[in-house]
């Protein structure tokens, strides 16, 4: 068999009976690509052989010509063995499991993970945790992408304008805190979801930032640096914006902000931090999934982060005086600070819904997919059930399961609205908080 021939058959190949080491060691090197780059190197494989006539006869083929007939690309191949023989194919594979308990020694130095019970279902939980690792790196960049695209267009918009920076050093010093560190042991500790083993596995040239959180970093980079051109602009009108309790209508409106003060940069740095905050729980879903809150409770890290980071955030802005170069904030100013942070909550619902799709190229394999972005290789409707391929899963994606997910994020939303406002309320008026009832609420 040729390796044309080969090339033919992979996609239908389903079961290899009665290989020897050497049929699995070719099926893994044609399927990924470890093959002779140079002429010697194919000698040295195939010795007493003319690499001028036979180098397009003999299995498994060399580098240049896998490249130029799969276009460059290959497999992700993981291989299973616990013998001596399976060591050639699991040193070529891209993810080599070996048996701890039965696999030989030669078995294990060559493979790259080692399953230490026997059990395959471990495999399918180290496929779970490597997809789930993924995609968390993959949260983080897109929060982190999101942060310095605002940090540097706010920063070259002010010096534009004729102010300084809104954000000195100190100030930097804490973002790069909430981007880099906090930012990672939240997103990076997010736990696998069942889900994940649902798609199929991306292309090793597959895009690290997809279509979608284009889209998520895009969106919400607009919304912040909008409302953060706003509130260096125009920040005393920001503030006397009566019907959003910022304060209450008909009281008197906070003394107006010297434009390009301490205080003014002290606002537009606290907006900044909130607007981070939020759309830190954005960054936790990379699709269309607009419950941004599912398994929040699995994961007291993120939360603890959160609570960590607003917690030192109001020390920041009311203590730090002149080593942070702020001033504290009136409680107007807080609350209309965390209020436009927490307009990117919504936002972030409302941008999943624009149509935009993971791009079908990413996927590598052959299985049919679930995934509605993703056209099905075969037809499968007018097939009887025995003859469906067993690795063929039904999954009803985001938008099917809009209904119930829109009732638990509305309840979950109304939630972070109302329960901050009735604590403000009842911190600025006890007497009044004291009388409140459902009916009169709206007057607030």
């Amino acid at each position: 068999m040729t390796p044309r021939q080969l090339d033919a058959l992979l996609p239908s190949l389903q079961v290899l009976a009665r290989s020897s080491p050497d049929d699995k060691h070719t099926l893994v090197a044609r399927l990924n690509g470890t093959l002779p780059e140079t002429q010697a190197e194919w000698e040295e494989a195939h010795p007493g052989r003319s690499w001028e006539t036979e180098r397009d006869k003999l299995l498994p083929g060399y580098l240049a010509e896998w490249a130029a007939s799969r276009g460059g690309v290959g497999e992700v191949v993981g291989v299973t063995g616990d013998g001596t023989n399976d060591a050639p194919a699991l040193r070529v594979a891209d993810v080599g499991l070996s048996m701890g308990l039965s696999g030989t020694e030669v078995a294990k130095e060559a493979s790259d993970i080692v399953i230490m019970d026997d059990n395959f279902a471990s495999i399918v939980k180290a496929v779970l945790w490597g997809r789930s690792v993924f995609d968390n790196i993959r949260k983080f960049l897109q929060f982190q992408l999101t942060v310095n695209v605002v940090a540097l267009t706010i920063t070259f918009l002010s010096a534009v304008s004729g102010y300084d920076p809104p954000l000195n050093a100190v100030m930097m010093l804490w973002v790069n805190l909430i981007m880099d560190t906090m930012g990672a042991l939240a997103l990076g500790t997010e736990a696998p979801a069942p889900e994940l083993l649902v798609r199929r596995p991306y292309k090793r040239n597959a895009s690290l930032i997809s279509r979608p959180m284009w889209r998520n970093i895009l969106v919400q980079s607009a919304y912040q640096i909008a409302i953060l051109v706003l509130l260096l602009l125009r920040a005393n009108e920001v503030l006397a914006f009566e019907g959003w309790w910022v304060h209450q209508p008909g009281a008197t409106p906070p003394a107006p902000i010297e434009m390009g003060s301490t205080r003014h940069m002290t606002l537009i740095f606290n907006a900044f931090v909130f607007c981070q905050i939020f759309n830190e729980f954005n960054a936790r879903s990379l699709a269309d999934d607009v419950n941004i809150f599912r398994g929040l409770e699995k994961n007291p890290v993120f939360v603890c982060v959160i609570f960590f980071t607003v917690v030192v955030q109001w020390l920041v802005v009311q203590y730090g005086g002149d080593f942070t170069k702020t001033e504290p904030l009136s409680a107007e100013e807080w609350r209309a600070t965390v209020l436009l942070g927490l307009c990117a909550i919504p936002l972030g619902v409302a941008m999943r819904f624009l149509p935009v799709t993971e791009d079908p190229e990413n996927f590598g394999g052959t299985a049919e997919s679930g995934f509605e972005n993703v056209e099905p290789a075969v037809d499968n409707k007018n097939l009887p059930a025995h003859a469906l391929p067993p690795y063929l899963v039904h999954h009803h994606g985001a938008r099917r399961r809009v209904l119930w997910r829109w009732v638990g994020v509305l309840l979950q939303l109304a939630a972070l609205f109302v329960v901050p406002v009735l604590v403000g309320i009842c911190m600025k008026n006890p007497e009044r908080c004291q009388s409140l009832g459902w009916l009169d609420f709206y007057k607030f």
